[in-house]
């Protein structure tokens, strides 16, 4: 019960934030550090050079995936495509977004992830999916209790997401001290 408290504090202190994305010159950079480090509201997530954004997105994505892997959240080949669905849906900004089930499958495997289900498998998971996240229904009418462990891949996957952020910041801020 304690855990279900605390997940609703940290969400809501999440709900109450505002992630702001900055440029700032490498002259001014450890100035402005200082200033943040002044205010204990703020929190620093990231840090990357200008071109990096897209190559931390992939990070946290990976590091994701790599601890639902371990711990066999995937239970069918097909699972994946509902990840491909939600990133699509822009669950979280900055994803990236598949025009094919090949994309899919190609960025999985720049990650060096293997075991992947086909392109029939992705494509005919997807077109069974309808409606926006959370609120999917499925054309394959499964019992409830797996639209439900359906859905909760996503959440699985965005809670993964989230301590990939976490894990990455902390060692920033560790290596900053």
């Amino acid at each position: 019960m304690k855990s279900c408290s605390n997940h609703a504090l940290l969400t809501n202190h999440l709900e109450k934030m505002k992630q702001v994305v900055l440029r700032i010159e490498d002259a001014a950079f450890e100035k402005f550090m200082g200033m943040v480090d002044l205010c204990p509201m703020v929190e620093v997530l990231n840090v990357c050079d200008s071109g990096d954004k897209k190559l931390t997105i992939d990070r946290y994505v990976a590091l994701a995936i790599s601890e639902m892997r371990h711990d066999l959240a995937f239970k069918n080949p097909c699972d994946y495509a509902y990840l491909m669905v939600a990133m699509n849906q822009s669950v979280v900004k900055g994803l990236p977004f598949f025009y094919t089930p090949k994309d899919f499958i190609d960025y999985m495997r720049q990650s060096d992830f293997d075991n992947l289900p086909g392109r029939t498998t992705i494509y005919d998971t997807i077109g069974k999916v309808k409606g926006k996240y959370p609120d999917w229904t499925f054309t394959d009418t499964p019992k409830a209790s797996e639209a439900l462990r359906r859905k909760n891949l996503v959440k699985r996957f965005l809670s993964a997401f989230m301590r990939a952020q976490s894990r990455v910041s902390d060692a920033f801020s560790d290596n900053m001290r």
